[in-house]
Formats: C-alpha cells, structure tokens, sequence
C-alpha cells in the first residue's frame, strides 16, 4: 500500500512537469523564433517513446530527449517510467515586417548571439542597429557573424538570402548560422534564446545550405489549440492521480485505525 502511494505521488509529479512545460509554451505563442519544448513518457528499457504531448508532436523529433531532474519514476514498479524533454524542431510561420533589420532563417539552424555567458542561439532574427552601428538584439546583445559582430557603417545595408550582409554594396560578413545534431541538448535561456548543455558543441551550417530572408520574421511554433488540448489531457490525468492518492491514504489510516481491533 506504501508503494502504490509513492506511485501515484510520482505520476502527479510527471504530469506536474509536463504541465509546467506546456504553460511555458502556451506563454511563448507570440514569441519570435520560439521553440516548443516537448515532453515524453518512456519506460525504462523501452525501446522507443510510450507518448508524447499529441501524435504530430511524436513525428517532430526522433530524438531521445534529456531527462527531466526530479521528474522521477513510478506508475508501474516492474517498468518505471521516466519523463524526457526535448526542443521541436519545425518552423514556426513567417511573416514581412518590412523592417529591414528583420531577418527570418527559413533554413535549418541558428543565429549567434553573445551575451556575458558566451554564445546563445536564437530563431527570432528582429534585430536592431546600436548606436555604435552594430547588429544587436533588442536587449543590446551582439549578432555574431563568421568574423565576430556586424558593423554597419555606411548609408545602407541589405542581407543575401545565403546570410551575406553587405553595406553599400560591399560585403562585411555573414550572418553565423550553426546547428546541433541532438536539439535534445538545447534548453532555454531566457526570452528566446537557447543555449547547448552538457558540452553539447553546434556545428557550422554549411554556406550553401542558408537561407534567410530580410524584412520577415519566424513567430513561434506552438500551436495554442494543440498545446491547450494537451494541457486539459494533462491536468485531467493529475486529477485523476490525486484522487487515487487520496483514495489510498484513506485505506492505509482505515487499515491502521481498525485492524489492530479486529485482530485483538
């Protein structure tokens, strides 16, 4: 009885995490270039994932994904359960802004962003031009081309669709786009940004691979209707573990108030 109680406790952990990653997605839906985190239950020693959030999120990523802390094992004691998080990796849709410091990777990959903690990686490309003429983010953080940050001074400046920023005509550099071969090694790092964990190191996405295109902008790729579906599942699954927790104390404080006088 002491173990069915531990199980049900962990279930509403797991829903509970899943929970909290789905209202973090719902938050983001508006937030340029911002990648839904999905989650996955699997049994330990499974060979492949027992669910995800909806049947397109399953066909989004192969990837394993990185195990939550804390979100711990349980449902079933021959075949404890894990919970994985991992990045989608699909584009979100894009849109013209006629800005011309708006910049939409439809290609695979990432921008670079450097910040205090080193390089960050980002889809949303609204960036702006400082006061010392460099291609910053909105915070002020430096877009990083394959030289090291982008100056713009001169009269105008335009972005080739392979990420060749030039100005007056003359090239300064390209926009650095890198990638990771496992996105399950990528978390968020604040607003849109991402960064790598456990060493993970991006690889330069190859020249003739970019594409970009200047006055556009990549919104989100949560979908409110798919992610507000899955909540509900979710939340109605924690209820329904804490019923069966509630249940089982019951049982357990009957056991312990009145077996000891039926047996004496």
């Amino acid at each position: 009885m002491i173990r069915s109680l531990d199980t049900a406790h962990r279930a509403m952990q797991l829903e509970q995490v899943r929970i909290d990653a789905l209202a973090n997605n719902l938050a983001n839906i508006n937030t340029a270039g911002f990648r839904q985190v999905l989650t996955r239950v699997e049994e330990k020693g499974a060979p492949g994932p027992d669910s995800l959030d909806n049947p397109e999120m399953q066909q989004a990523t192969a990837a394993r994904g990185r195990r939550v802390p804390g979100g711990g094992s349980g449902w079933a004691p021959a075949r404890p359960l894990e919970m994985f998080q991992t990045t989608d990796t699909r584009n979100g849709p894009v849109r013209a802004t006629g800005r011309d410091t708006d910049v939409a990777l439809m290609s695979r990959g990432f921008f670079v962003i450097q910040d205090e903690g080193g390089e960050r990686y980002t889809r949303d490309g609204s960036f702006t031009v400082d006061k010392d003429k460099q291609l910053t983010t909105p915070d002020g953080l430096a877009v990083l081309g394959d030289g090291g940050p982008i100056k713009l001074e001169g009269n105008s400046f335009s972005i080739e669709s392979d990420g060749t920023v030039l100005v007056d005509g003359n090239s300064v550099g390209r926009l650095k786009v890198v990638d990771f071969p496992d996105t399950s090694l990528l978390e968020h790092a604040g607003e849109s940004l991402m960064r790598g964990i456990d060493g993970a190191q991006p690889e330069p996405v190859p020249a003739e691979e970019i594409v970009v295109s200047q006055g556009h902008l990549e919104g989100s790729n949560v979908s409110a209707i798919e992610t507000l579906v899955a909540m509900i599942s979710a939340q109605r699954a924690f209820e329904v573990e804490a019923k069966v927790l509630t249940a089982e104390d019951e049982m357990l404080s009957k056991s312990v108030n009145h077996l000891p006088k039926v047996m004496g």
